[in-house]
This record gives structure tokens, C-alpha cells and sequence, in this order.
């Protein structure tokens, strides 16, 4: 789903912006953001609460690990790089290394919408699903601070359309 997602709001937002990525780059990067994930105890990954401060320092990990499983191999260095930045915040809050604005690359920005989007929808092991309505407006309220305003309107744009 993140990688349709994803694919769907880099096509329209290339239309106005240039993306730099080509489209094996771009699909990899969909689908491989949470391969760290490989790293990180399943204890943590299937916890039905919340995780306690020492927990999420662990599950931070996920985004450094991915991207040195990833990196190596130099054909996808651009993807290791988009892999460690996907949990950067716009407002520089994120990590891995509290990145903000311009600096967080346009596809770890992508994939900050759409894997949210996705989890908000998706049943937990701690949480129901949210509604469409819920997870949009939570979205929105976001804007600025957790997400780029440019991607989450690309992706309303979208769902006012009908095309996610």
C-alpha cells in the first residue's frame, strides 16, 4: 500500500517539481523504508502499549539500520539515504538526525505522508484503524510541523479525486 501510495503522489507531484529519482529508485524506496525494521526486537515491533522512552530509542534505530543494510551497495546509496531520513520531521523534530524543510530528501517526505496515512488506517497491535475522514484530518492538521505542506496537499488533491 505505501508503495502504491507513494508512486501515486511522486507522479503528481512531478508534474510541478523535479523529483531527481528515477523510478526503480523511487519503488525500491517505497519498499524497502522500514527494512531496518529487521533489527528492531519483535517484542517491540508487536507491543500491545506504548512503548516506554528506552523502547522507542531501540525502535528509532529502524531508519539508521536500513539505511546500512542499503547503502553499500552502490547503485542504492540514494536510496539508503532516503530510507534514514523517511522518519525526519518538516519541523526538524524527526530523526534520525533532525532533519527539517528542504533538507529532508522530497521521497523521505513522500513516504512520511503515505506510510503514515497507511498505519493510521491499518489495524495495530495497540490501536483500531482510524476512518479515511479521521486519518485525513489528522494529516491535515499536521501539515507544517510532522509533514510537508506540499506533499499532504499533493495527496488530498489525490483523494479528492478519487485516484487514491
Amino acid at each position: 500500500a505505501v508503495t502504491r501510495l507513494g508512486l501515486k503522489v511522486a507522479k503528481e507531484l512531478s508534474k510541478v517539481r523535479d523529483l531527481s529519482i528515477s523510478i526503480d529508485e523511487l519503488k525500491i524506496s517505497f519498499l524497502l523504508h522500514d527494512i531496518g525494521k529487521i533489527g528492531i526486537p519483535d517484542s517491540l515491533l508487536k507491543k500491545k502499549g506504548k512503548l516506554t522512552r528506552e523502547e522507542f530509542d531501540i525502535m528509532k534505530q529502524h531508519s539508521v539500520i536500513g539505511a546500512r543494510i542499503i547503502e553499500p551497495i552502490s547503485k542504492l546509496r540514494n536510496v539508503g539515504r532516503i530510507i534514514r531520513h523517511h522518519q525526519e520531521k518538516y519541523d526538524g523534530s524527526g530523526y534520525a538526525d533532525g532533519l527539517r524543510g528542504e533538507e529532508i530528501p522530497i521521497v523521505s517526505r513522500i513516504i512520511a505522508v503515505v506510510d503514515s496515512y497507511h498505519a493510521m488506517r491499518s489495524n495495530r497491535s495497540y490501536r483500531k484503524a482510524l476512518l479515511e475522514k479521521a486519518a485525513l484530518k489528522e494529516l491535515k492538521a499536521n501539515m507544517g510541523t510532522q509533514f510537508d505542506p506540499l506533499i499532504v496537499e499533493t495527496f488530498l488533491k489525490l483523494v479528492k479525486k478519487k485516484a487514491i
